[in-house]
């Protein structure tokens, strides 16, 4: 458990120190972020009451979509770099139980 929190800390970390080409690249991935620990929350939440992971995480972008919009969310999924991993750190901090086997 300890190694999983430490690379993910670890991919977090390279994420934001990236050299971003602009100011504008560093903000979808703020944004992306932002949108990440939002969904990861309620990945956590729907697998918690029995939802399998691609239940939950259907659900769970259903939701972002509802509270930013479906647009917003579309269009930080397709200009974000390193979407997976970063989904991925996200979801193995907030609820390793559900990620970690």
């Amino acid at each position: 458990m300890f190694l999983v929190i430490l690379l993910v800390k670890n991919v977090m970390h390279c994420i934001i120190r990236k050299n971003f080409a602009s100011q504008k690249d560093l903000m979808i991935e703020l944004t992306l972020l932002t949108l990440l620990n939002y969904v990861g929350d309620n990945f956590c939440e729907y697998r918690n009451i029995g939802h399998d992971n691609y239940k939950s995480l259907l659900l769970s972008y259903s939701d972002a979509s509802n509270k930013f919009g479906p647009l917003e969310v579309k269009k930080v999924i397709e200009k974000s770099e390193n979407f997976k991993v970063a989904a991925v750190a996200i979801a193995a901090v907030k609820c390793p139980q559900h990620i970690v086997k």
